[in-house]
């Protein structure tokens, strides 16, 4: 160790050197009072060894100068110079005191080189100590100390087995014959720690040796690696579930990787396309290359079943093999979701079995969050080809009701659609009379007569719009969706239920915004809701006396292009606890009716994506409202 490099680290007695500076100035006293013929100042290296234990290195070679120069003094003062005895004397003490100055010297840099190491040991998180060959232990490094809770102290002397409570993967005996045989030895061991609590450790041992290679013991490092093999089981059992449940599922899952997919998009992005729901629908060739990019990992059993494979190796080759025109188109659709960033798609396509049986599904496609290369994409099959068969039944079976309930409620407003017919017909019967009398003048009198034929085509238009309204009303056919005024659907119902108004002494007001957006639907069917909401407002008021009868209809926009149509009668309103059961099917106040009217309505308003409700007026009566969203709404989110 070089001068100024760090001392080694004593505890020592504050009395030691004092008490070799009294034995230094003791072996002086004798060595130059006393006439005896042996070597005195040879018990100088008493005093340096001491002075080892408490001096660095330069405060050991002034104690050993001093020792040096007390031994001169001492041989000068007694005998001057002369070549006898004493003189030999004088030099066998200053060599011994030479060499023992060296020797300790030596030895405090061995000392300061082990003390490094064990510092350096010391700063290492690991758990390192060292055991001799009968495993007791020499050495215990912090780490030990606070992973195990055993101090130095209490675990120096111990055999190290029985202190830590060690169990092994393999015999003792076995682990120690390999120890000697190659050197060293490696695996997990548990431990059990001062409170008891049991640790797993990867553990390595290693044989050390002294000068002339003989086997002195073992280091031995350990590192605490029980949470890891906590989480490291608990992934197992996580991957153990995901693989039980990707299997035994009911529904086909696919894992399939599309990171070549992610790659050619970043490709067409870098080429500068922004518009990719463009570029796809231009470009049908690359929607078909991305579906022979897709590397299909893994299918699970009902995958098999359902697309009627011998094996799941016959679907793990290409998608081609399943897709038909519409699952390629749903594939583009897929194929712009990746683009735009969306973590989910969801959409009904048509597939291919291996038996070359069509099959409705509904997609559904998870994918993982940027910027992940999708190597491991979920994709989630559902056949609904039967839920879809009995949607259109049951659709068919709505369709039904609703006709039947068109007629019933077409038969209820017989008279007032028999008045609206026979009131045009017979203005048109009186105004042809007053025309043939005025042809039959002389002269003819034109301008009355064009006058009269006016308005007998004016009539006829009029009776013609009822009839037409009732045969729409009353025809049965499947609904046709198409873009429609919604004040036109009110107009065209208010010719049929005029006279319903006034036989039951009802005015009707009508509040229709003149600025609405124009809504996806059928016509028809919107007729019957609005038709229904109304008639059931004039029978609310058929009993009411002592204040006015009054029909309102209003019609607005709402927020996010949506459409109000609002039916507010002045009525005997509802009773509270039936508010949550207006619209159940079969469920009635009237005591002839039969329930199926509002139900029908909520049918109906759903089915074109929209939203009905009722809600009590604050004075008399109720109000009866239902939203549908406009046209631009329906095509954008399709």
């Amino acid at each position: 160790m070089k001068d100024g490099s760090s001392p080694p680290t004593f505890t020592v007695s504050p009395i030691l050197p004092v008490v070799a500076g009294v034995f230094a100035l003791a072996i002086f006293i004798v060595d130059t009072a006393t006439p005896l013929d042996i070597a005195i100042a040879v018990l100088y290296v008493v005093v340096v060894l001491m002075a080892a234990n408490f001096c660095r290195r330069r405060g050991v070679l002034l104690v050993a100068a001093a020792c040096l120069a007390l031994t001169l003094v001492s041989y000068f003062l007694q005998h001057r110079l002369a070549a006898d005895t004493a003189l030999v004397r004088c030099l066998m003490s200053l060599s011994a005191i030479g060499a023992t100055t060296f020797l300790a010297l030596k030895n405090q840099s061995a000392n300061a080189v082990v003390q490094e190491r064990a510092r350096l040991l010391d700063l290492t998180h690991d758990t390192v100590f060292v055991r001799d060959l009968n495993d007791i232990v020499t050495y215990w490094n912090l780490g030990a100390e606070e992973l195990y809770g055993w101090r130095r102290e209490d675990a120096i002397g111990q055999v190290s087995h029985q202190l830590l409570k060690t169990v092994f993967p393999a015999p003792l005996p076995e682990i120690t014959a390999q120890v000697l045989r190659v050197g060293r030895w490696e695996g997990e061991l548990v431990h059990t720690k001062r409170d008891g609590m049991r640790v797993t450790v990867a553990s390595r041992w290693s044989l050390q040796h002294d000068e002339r290679g003989r086997s002195i013991g073992t280091l031995e490092t350990n590192n605490d690696i029980t949470e890891h093999k906590r989480a490291d089981a608990e992934l197992r059992e996580s991957e153990r579930r995901y693989r039980n449940i990707f299997q035994t599922a009911g529904v086909s899952i696919w894992e399939e990787d599309f990171s070549k997919i992610k790659a050619a998009i970043v490709e067409l992005r870098a080429q500068g396309v922004k518009d990719f729901k463009g570029y796809v629908a231009t470009n049908p060739e690359f929607v078909r290359r991305a579906i022979s990019m897709v590397k299909i990992v893994n299918v699970n059993d009902a995958t098999v079943k359902m697309l009627a494979a011998r094996r799941k190796e016959d679907l793990l080759v290409s998608l081609h093999g399943i897709f038909t025109p519409e699952s390629e188109e749903v594939f583009g659709h897929a194929l712009v979701a990746i683009a735009e960033g969306r973590t989910f798609f969801e959409s009904e396509t048509i597939l291919r079995t291996l038996s070359d049986d069509k099959l409705t599904v509904l997609v559904t496609i998870a994918f993982p969050p940027e910027p992940a290369t999708m190597e491991s994409v979920l994709v989630s099959i559902m056949d609904i080809t039967e839920r879809n068969k009995t949607h259109e039944a049951l659709q068919q079976a709505q369709a039904e009701l609703a006709h039947v309930t068109r007629l019933t409620t077409l038969g209820e407003l017989t008279a007032s659609i028999a008045h609206e017919v026979n009131q045009p017909l017979a203005a048109i019967v009186t105004n042809g009379e007053a025309c043939l009398r005025w042809l039959g003048r002389d002269p003819p009198e034109l301008d009355e007569a064009r006058s009269a034929v006016g308005s007998m085509i004016s009539d006829g238009v009029r009776a013609s719009d009822v009839v037409w309204g009732l045969r729409a009303l009353s025809k049965k056919a499947d609904p046709q969706r198409t873009s429609l005024e919604l004040n036109e659907v009110i107009e065209q119902v208010i010719l049929l239920i005029q006279r319903e108004l006034l036989i039951n002494r009802v005015a009707l007001r009508m509040e229709l915004s003149g600025a609405l957006p124009p809504v996806l639907g059928d016509r028809v069917q919107l007729q019957q809701v609005v038709m229904n909401l109304a008639v059931n407002g004039i029978q609310a008021m058929t009993a009411v006396n002592g204040r006015p009868r009054e029909l309102l209809i209003r019609s607005c926009q709402q927020k996010g292009d949506q459409v109000l149509v609002e039916v507010q009668d002045s009525g005997i309103g509802i009773v509270p606890e039936n508010m949550s059961q207006l619209f159940n099917a079969f469920f009635t106040t009237k005591p002839y009716g039969m329930g199926m009217g509002l139900s029908i309505c909520r049918s109906i308003i759903e089915a074109h994506g929209g939203r009905i409700w009722a809600t009590p007026n604050a004075g008399w009566g109720a109000t009866f409202q239902f939203v549908l969203p406009s046209a631009q709404d329906r095509s954008g989110g399709g």
